[in-house]
């Protein structure tokens, strides 16, 4: 039986209000100190040192800041029709998994939706892993993109099995969606032809990448419930 990927037990302290002010000021910090060039990783250490933040709290710190004051190349909704799409497949059914099981979704700087999971080689299919393919594939067909193509990471586990269930998933609906299991996932989205379809930052910085934010339209269609914390808000 499938686990549901909900919120951690942790998660209770994104609902405290003095402790949401304190990680906004936190992710204002980091901000301001990553813009101006300082280690990612060094000022992210000091800034929850400062804080004094959880485990918990520090990747959401780190999933919020941000070192740009602009990412160009974001379409609109009605700039999709007939477009390929290249998709970031773990990247987005995360995201979509957790917004589904009801887990905390971070809002960043950069307005961009991002999980708190932790997947580092290691994926298992959730109880949501199927409705959130079968919810994207529509999206993509709603948004009249001609063909999807999915990239999985080859080494994180299950990779192959995921491009095989979105595969089956679109001829289920219709939908033209090629997926694989490859290596080097970043390289080739960064160099895709089409519409990058990814939050992460370092493939949306890239120079001449198209991108469109296909979770938030997803949450905003279809999971207007779903849990999220705004840490770009500075209340």
């Amino acid at each position: 039986m499938r686990r549901h990927r909900g919120p951690a037990p942790e998660d209770g302290l994104f609902r405290d209000p003095q402790r949401l002010r304190r990680l906004r000021e936190a992710v204002e910090d980091l901000s301001w100190l990553l813009r101006r060039g300082y280690s990612a990783k060094a000022a992210g250490e000091l800034v929850g040192n400062r804080y004094q933040l959880t485990g918990r709290e520090r990747l959401a710190l780190s999933h919020a800041a941000w070192d740009r004051s602009e990412r160009p190349g974001r379409l609109r909704s009605d700039e999709l029709k007939d477009k390929t799409v290249c998709v970031d497949g773990f990247n987005l059914l995360i995201t979509l998994e957790t917004a589904l099981g009801g887990g905390v979704l971070i809002r960043g700087v950069d307005g961009r939706l991002r999980d708190l999971a932790s997947v580092h080689g290691h994926y298992t299919l959730r109880a949501e892993t199927d409705a959130a393919i079968r919810l994207a594939l529509e999206g993509l067909q709603e948004l009249g993109v001609r063909r999807s193509h999915w990239l999985f990471d080859r080494p994180v586990s299950n990779s192959g099995r995921l491009a095989a269930l979105v595969e089956s998933t679109g001829r289920e609906l219709g939908v033209e969606a090629e997926a694989e299991a490859v290596d080097g996932v970043d390289t080739r989205l960064k160099q895709c032809d089409g519409v990058v379809l990814s939050a992460d930052a370092a493939i949306l910085n890239s120079k001449g990448v198209q991108w469109y934010d296909l979770v938030e339209y997803l949450i905003e269609q279809r999971i207007p419930k779903a849990w999220i914390v705004d840490l770009g808000d500075k209340r």
